[in-house]
């Protein structure tokens, strides 16, 4: 450990030390008075200042001292293993990953206890009042409460599931998952239910970006791409924890490895397990490293054995939002207007707290305030007309492609010859939540021009989007282009 980060964990110290103290003697006055029994009104004041400042004092130097020993043993990993960045990591050194489970738990806990701690007294000290001055302030004050609760039920059912299906863990077959060929292993888990509907996988590169410092700080997670693979009940059998969950992914060769370009601006790759069982769902999240080795193949290589377009393809899926009909020009893909009514629903209301807070700057904040807003407002009724009201059929007959595309069916018919088209892929352009969240799809056409033409918007399952790619490049005899994994 070097002298700079001896000299942070010392400061840190030195920080929380007077939170600690102080808060222990606080606690220690109110013993005496519970003990005295003179003066019963300031102790549970004087209890809870105890036990919030000492758990802030004593919480951030066993933070500071533990994240100085686990940082003392990553600099060795890495002094061990400097080409060898999968190493790095105490868990995947071991050839495993494991579930995020455990510590999202006991985090949740923390920040729970610590939001009740703080919200319940001063709301049951402020509301009394507020009630009786019948202002808007009691209702405000009760969010905090309120959201106390929905805190205590969400880390109570973590609490569950972890009890129920175990401390995870994904055993790779190999160390690390290699881009250009497949991450594959087992995931070791418990289930006291059998999933009687299988288990649905999921493998995400996300983007993690932090800003801001301290209270502000925030942290956006944005979806590069996904793989999804459902496996049967069939597929999966026991294992030393219980069940064993085979999964096996093909990374594509333009995927963005693992990097931490800064602490505050890293790729990583997300691996999921989700299935319905009685009671509280199954879901484990684990962090799996993917990166480029010697094992990498050249752009050659995985065109020379790639496996026949046969064993490739894609089966239609069972229910679809895209309309596919036969019809006197050829097939026709139609994307129907409010595809996607739960995203249709957010982005109005974004839009309608937009407006909202753009009417009341125009009045009481300068012109630039009302303008800025009313200028995100202006996007945001765009796109809340476009997931309502936007449609798009395209046609694909012998004779070329026509693509039309509007509000309610409407818009410019545009031909596009074949012979003008190079190839058709999907993008996400769009997600709801972070890295456990839902990815929007895109299908895209690029023409020989170099000129890229969307042919559908915003389709929310990755298993059709992938279909109607191969579809549409079988229609117009193009080769199908895999979603883009990389991060330009």
């Amino acid at each position: 450990m070097n002298r700079s980060t001896k000299l942070g964990v010392l400061l840190l110290c030195l920080f929380a030390l007077p939170f600690a103290l102080f808060g222990m003697f606080a606690i220690s006055q109110a013993v005496r008075l519970a003990l005295t029994g003179s003066g019963n009104s300031p102790l549970p004041l004087l209890l809870l200042f105890g036990v919030v400042f000492s758990g802030v004092g004593f919480g951030l130097i066993f933070v500071a001292l533990y994240g100085a020993r686990q940082l003392q043993r990553q600099q060795r990993r890495q002094a061990e293993h400097p080409a060898e960045p999968w190493l790095w990591r105490e868990d995947w050194a071991q050839g495993r990953a494991h579930s995020k489970t455990r510590t999202n738990t006991i985090a949740g806990w923390v920040f729970t206890i610590f939001w009740n701690l703080i919200s319940m007294p001063v709301a049951f000290l402020v509301l009394p009042k507020a009630a009786q001055q019948k202002g808007a302030i009691a209702y405000i004050m009760l969010i905090f409460p309120v959201a106390g609760i929905f805190l205590l039920i969400h880390t109570i059912r973590q609490t569950i599931a972890l009890y129920e299906f175990g401390n995870t863990s994904f055993e790779m077959s190999s160390l690390p998952g290699v881009v250009g060929r497949e991450l594959k292993g087992n995931i070791q888990a418990r289930f006291p239910h059998s999933p009687d509907h299988g288990v649905h996988l999921r493998l995400s590169c996300v983007h993690r970006v932090t800003s801001g410092s301290g209270n502000s700080r925030s942290t956006w997670e944005t979806i590069v791409w996904r793989d999804e693979a459902d496996l049967s009940p069939a597929q999966l059998y026991p294992g030393p924890a219980g069940t064993t969950i085979p999964v096996d992914f093909r990374i594509p060769l333009d995927a963005q490895p693992t990097e931490t370009r800064t602490p505050s601006d890293e790729f990583v790759w997300v691996l999921e397990a989700l299935a319905d069982v009685p009671g509280v769902d199954y879901h484990d999240t684990f962090e799996v490293p993917v990166f480029r080795t010697a094992q990498t193949p050249t752009q050659s290589e995985t065109e020379k054995f790639a496996p026949p377009a046969s064993a490739q393809s894609v089966t239609r899926p069972e229910t679809m939002t895209v309309e596919v009909s036969q019809i006197a020009e050829g097939t026709e893909f139609y994307f129907p207007a409010a595809r996607n009514p739960s995203f249709a629903a957010s982005a109005t209301s974004f839009l309608l707290i937009f407006s909202a807070v753009a009417f009341f700057l125009i009045h009481h904040a300068p012109f630039i305030f009302p303008l800025v807003f009313g200028f995100f407002s202006s996007l945001l009724l765009y796109l809340t007309l476009q997931l309502w009201l936007g449609t798009t059929r395209v046609v694909i007959g012998s004779g070329g492609m026509t693509l039309q595309a509007g509000l309610l069916g409407g818009g410019k018919v545009q031909p596009v010859a074949l012979s003008e088209i190079v190839s058709i892929g999907d993008r996400i352009t769009a997600q709801q939540g972070g890295a456990s969240g839902t990815p929007y799809y895109d299908i895209e056409l690029t023409l020989r021009s170099g000129k890229k033409l969307t042919l559908g918007h915003t389709l929310r399952d990755q298993h059709e989007a992938a279909w109607l790619v191969e579809e549409m490049s079988r229609l117009t005899r193009v080769q199908p282009k895999s979603m883009t994994a990389g991060m330009a």
